[in-house]
């Protein structure tokens, strides 16, 4: 997609920018390279542009995500959480608000292997999938698997398998 030009990735360092220049550097693809997606990867690295303007942050970020949506341009914002697994927290950032949609990726341990769950937490404009899926990054892409109905807490990040036979006759528990 590179060497096509339907692509471009720009590596910006955070702590040589302010808000307003990366600002201006996304404009500049929208209105001149006719951007149609922008992703932001990581909010963090956003937040380290900032130097001690932390209460602004969220202003900032309103700011260029209403532009990019005013402009048509699917804004793509990548917020990691602090812990691998542990207490489950839609953004770090506490940006939820400004997503039309937010899609999870979760790290599962499984029989002492480290696997990933994807789900969607939000649409906001029409109804959605709401399994837990595992899925993979390979070599072709990325692979999502069926329902992940043979667990549960997921989100709490202690999944347990559940003994279906037990669960479908009311013996859980005992």
């Amino acid at each position: 997609m590179i060497e096509k030009g339907t692509l471009d990735v720009t590596e910006v360092e955070a702590l040589e920018r302010s808000p307003q220049e990366f600002a201006r550097m996304v404009r500049e693809e929208v209105e001149e390279r006719d951007a149609d997606i922008v992703m932001i990867d990581g909010i963090s690295g956003y937040r380290l542009t900032l130097r001690g303007e932390e209460t602004t942050m969220l202003q900032h970020m309103h700011a260029l995500g209403r532009y990019l949506k005013n402009m048509g341009v699917t804004a793509v914002f990548v917020d990691e959480t602090r812990n691998v697994t542990g207490e489950f927290r839609a953004t770090m950032e506490n940006i939820s608000y400004l997503a039309d949609n937010i899609v999870f990726l979760r790290h599962l341990e499984i029989h002492g292997e480290m696997r990933k769950a994807i789900g969607v937490l939000k649409k906001r404009t029409s109804d959605f999938e709401r399994t837990i899926r595992e899925f993979e990054i390979t070599e072709h892409g990325i692979k999502v698997g069926e329902p992940m109905s043979n667990m549960r807490g997921i989100l709490r990040g202690t999944p347990e398998l559940i003994d279906r036979e037990r669960t479908e006759y009311g013996c859980e528990g005992r």
